[in-house]
């Protein structure tokens, strides 16, 4: 693959964030699970995606890559530092070649992000708030081990579907869309762990991401393995290691 493809890729995997659901033996699905039956505990279902990896403030490690585009697609391994401040979140992502050399740098800033060759002080792509089409929003927060969920909203609905999942739905707010946010879940460690979210923006511009979650660490429950899929492709990533902090 040319350094061109890789780093599009790179950048894609980023932003979306895909995996395939793979559930151990002896796990219980959501199905199986106690349903949550008042909003009490349909928010204590939500919470325990949501509390994933909040308490973390960085992370360092090294991860494999997979994407698969219309485009291209390839297999790397990467280094990885991502960090939320005050000053708001961070993700440093260097793309590296089977032998350690660096192909490219991938930084992204809140929801703006560019990819630049460092030994030749090029910047070959940036851009802000999504990246082909897939928000950006949740970049960093993949990366510190943390789930996509919806902000803080008193009008947002709660519901269990016939699949046993947890549907919450966001209204309209003032410059944003209405947003659906569908986790399904299995047993871990006595309680809900959300193996798969699939996340659709209503409006005159919709869209739909599929993420699924894996290996979850054994004490912080963080997962280890992460998919992101969309219309445009898909992307897989699998930590090799990882320091948090």
């Amino acid at each position: 693959m040319s350094r061109f493809h890789i780093i599009p890729l790179t950048v894609f995997c980023l932003s979306l964030v895909l995996f395939p659901a793979c559930a151990g033996k002896g796990v219980r699905s959501s199905q199986e699970l106690a349903q949550p039956k008042t909003p009490q505990e349909y928010k204590v279902w939500l919470d325990s995606a949501c509390s994933l990896g909040r308490t973390t403030k960085e992370v360092k490690g090294s991860v494999w890559l997979k994407a698969k585009s219309k485009e291209a697609s390839g297999q790397f391994p990467a280094n990885v530092e991502a960090k939320a401040t005050a000053e708001g979140a961070e993700l440093r992502l260097e793309v590296t070649n089977l032998l350690g050399g660096t192909e490219a740098v991938i930084s992204v800033k809140d929801q703006n992000y560019r990819i630049e060759i460092p030994e030749q002080h090029k910047i070959l792509e940036q851009g802000q708030v999504s990246w082909g089409g897939i928000p950006l929003r949740w970049a960093t927060e993949l990366f510190m081990g943390r789930i996509p969920c919806p902000g803080s909203s008193a009008e947002a609905k709660f519901e269990m579907d016939a699949q046993g999942r947890l549907v919450v739905s966001v209204p309209r707010t003032l410059g944003s869309d209405p947003e659906r946010f569908v986790y399904s879940y299995r047993s871990w460690a006595g309680k809900p762990w959300p193996e798969a979210l699939k996340w659709e923006r209503k409006g005159s511009l919709p869209l739909t991401v599929d993420f699924t979650f894996d290996d979850p660490e054994d004490r912080s429950g963080i997962p280890r393995k992460w998919e992101a899929k969309s219309a445009r492709g898909e992307v897989k990533a699998r930590w090799k290691d990882r320091e948090i902090k």
